[in-house]
């Protein structure tokens, strides 16, 4: 069992990764406005810069490796059909970023802020694919997850775990076993399109 000082260090770890999240991913997200007037885009830049050092000083200090990824592919749609997904995060400027990037990437995003909402929209609307946190108020991803398991099992193929808490063996070994996505925070825009284009890749052929 976890001690105190354990677990007291994996939630300033959450929050902390959490907070950088939002500072990473809105920094990728202004530079990449095209309407961001040219005399801006230095700035923008210094600012994703700063970020990213930012990013590998916490990555560091915590012996986290990130290794180097290919260019995100397009994302996989049916034709004549936007593929919709569905994300689940608490913290408000996740779910905002989160939905800019998608729709802007040509996915109709679903945003819900906690658990019970976003099973409602499972059972009364399935999306194609889920961004979920993992360390929620109420209900954790894993829980969360299972629930979608049993209403939908093809869905929780189609599944991507974020998470602040990269100190998390559970998490880490339940995405192993059931074949989950995970994404950790903080990340940046072409992360997040690696992973969405990843598990709705599956919708085109059904899986």
């Amino acid at each position: 069992m976890p001690s105190d000082d354990h677990e007291s260090r994996r939630s300033a770890v959450h929050e902390l990764n959490n907070s950088l999240a939002a500072i990473v991913a809105f920094s990728h997200l202004i530079r990449t406005d095209p309407t961001l007037p040219e005399a801006l885009r230095q700035k923008a830049d210094m600012l994703i810069e700063e970020a990213a050092r930012t990013r590998r000083i916490v990555d560091e200090l915590l012996g986290v490796s990130r290794p180097a990824q290919e260019p995100a592919p397009p994302p996989a749609q049916v034709p004549g059909m936007r593929t919709r997904v569905l994300v689940l995060d608490d913290e408000p400027a996740i779910r905002d970023f989160l939905g800019r990037i998608l729709h802007r990437a040509g996915y109709e995003a679903v945003l819900a802020s906690d658990g019970a909402s976003a099973l409602q929209m499972v059972r009364d609307d399935p999306p194609d694919a889920v961004l979920c946190d993992h360390r929620m108020a109420g209900m954790s991803g894993i829980a969360f997850h299972s629930a979608v398991a049993a209403i939908d099992p093809a869905l929780a193929r189609r599944f991507v775990f974020m998470s602040g808490d990269v100190l998390d063996a559970e998490l880490t070994e339940f995405a192993v076993t059931q074949g989950v996505t995970l994404l950790a925070k903080p990340f940046d825009i072409d992360s997040v399109d690696r992973a969405v284009a990843g598990v709705t890749s599956a919708v085109q052929t059904g899986g």
